[in-house]
């Protein structure tokens, strides 16, 4: 008696937000559509993951549980024949990576993803390979310091993070000191993001790069870096580590450069395939510094920007790459529009949200507190009430667009206008330049 034939698995690991659309994708593909998740399927918002996308859900105790996940991911292996996988979260990496190796799919590899996780190993590779000017120590061997021995301030963050979480700013032996206190009490909101952070333990300190903050966001095949474009960034002006707004395409004037050394960054590191998004500092002149290498796409929505920007399904590409198949990147070099995904603070005297409506001709608003839940009263990362896309012919039209948005979003019945949470820093070259 011959054993039935094994379903074509497509595999998500936490679908989550706008891995929807991925799983979407596989689903027209004919792919029974598994999700491994921690979490429950989303049900509200644009990403509510609607019935008969999802054919199976294997549930995960805990991501932190490697020997648990382990043999979750190869019980899924044996039983389908697995000829894609996708995930966005880093807790969920290596697994999949682990998962690609056993199915026969082009892959970085478990250690390769690993490396590239660890922010230390990753200065420590650079540095010494003469690709970055950034000093770096652990956060043990800093607090032996006597006194201060950097020429300058610098960044203390999980070497194992997520989501910006637990990043500090220091300058000195006292703000190192109370910093490494907060990251000790590991403040994280997301318990999720927490587990990854605490489980790997160490946090690292390096030297703070000078410059502006932007992403190169790539889709790698089999060995080769194809950079789609460079994202440009919103920040509130009360405080420039809060970002309050992604914006795709960002038309650099060093954009060749930062191109060519993205592709440098990829093969010091040994990232081979998938798709990528590198945040970098660039100065005005001298050397293109990496900030973070996310071995994943970019957050927020910026799926939909950038399909948004070229006028295609960007969950395609994507999903081709997540199936070892050479994606169609005709596309690539010719946007025809700009998109921008927003992040909306309440205003400072707001104490709960109660209701907040997006204009019109936005798209994918995303509620990020729940109805009737207290507010903190800050204005930090972890106070955004909502998000939204909006998209324009030009980049300028989309400066201008984005910022009528932002004063025109109601918030409990009235418009967030000119409040001082709403002030914005904008990308330097964004509001003046071309899609070209």
């Amino acid at each position: 008696m011959t054993a039935p034939e094994k379903k074509q698995a497509f595999v998500l690991l936490e679908l989550m937000n706008h891995m929807l659309l991925i799983a979407r994708e596989a689903k027209r593909r004919g792919f029974h559509v598994i999700a491994l998740n921690h979490g429950p399927l989303q049900d509200q918002g644009p990403f509510a993951v609607p019935d008969g996308v999802v054919d199976e859900v294997v549930p995960v105790a805990s991501w932190s549980d490697a020997e648990h996940v382990g043999k979750l991911v190869e019980a899924v292996r044996t039983a389908h024949d697995v000829v894609g996988t996708y995930a966005a979260f880093e807790p969920t990496l290596r697994f999949e990576a682990e998962l690609r190796a056993g199915a026969g799919l082009p892959t970085s590899g478990p250690d390769a993803v690993d490396r590239a996780l660890d922010k230390a190993h990753v200065r420590r590779e650079l540095y010494a390979g003469g690709l970055s000017t950034l000093r770096s120590v652990s956060l043990t061997e800093a607090l032996a310091w006597e006194s201060w021995e950097f020429e300058r301030p610098a960044v203390l963050k999980p070497a194992n993070g997520t989501g910006s979480a637990l990043c500090f700013m220091v300058g000195s032996m006292e703000e190192l000191r109370a910093a490494a206190d907060q990251a000790s009490a590991g403040a994280v909101v997301n318990p999720m993001m927490k587990d990854y952070i605490l489980a790997h333990g160490e946090f690292v300190l390096e030297e703070r790069a000078e410059g502006e903050l932007l992403s190169v966001e790539s889709l790698v095949d089999r060995g080769e870096v194809h950079v789609v474009g460079l994202t440009g960034r919103y920040v509130s002006a009360l405080d420039p580590v809060v970002e309050q707004g992604l914006v795709f395409p960002y038309p650099h004037p060093r954009r060749a450069e930062i191109e060519a050394v993205t592709k440098e960054f990829h093969a010091a590191l040994g990232i081979v395939h998938g798709p990528t998004h590198l945040e970098v500092m660039v100065p005005d002149e001298g050397p293109v510094e990496l900030i973070d290498f996310n071995v994943r796409t970019a957050g927020l929505a910026m799926v939909v920007c950038m399909g948004n920007a070229f006028g295609i399904d960007y969950a395609r590409p994507l999903t081709d790459l997540a199936c070892g198949t050479a994606p169609d990147l005709s596309f690539l070099g010719n946007p025809l529009r700009a998109s921008a995904d927003l992040l909306l603070l309440p205003p400072p005297e707001a104490t709960e949200m109660r209701e907040i409506v997006f204009p019109e001709g936005t798209e994918y608003g995303r509620h990020m507190k729940a109805i009737g839940q207290p507010l903190s009263g800050r204005a930090d990362q972890l106070d955004v009430v909502g998000m939204v896309i909006v998209t324009a012919d030009t980049v300028a039209e989309l400066h201008d667009a984005a910022l009528a948005v932002r004063r025109n979003t109601l918030f409990d019945g009235r418009p967030l206008g000119d409040n001082p949470n709403n002030q914005l820093l904008f990308p330097r070259f964004h509001h003046s330049a071309t899609l070209a």
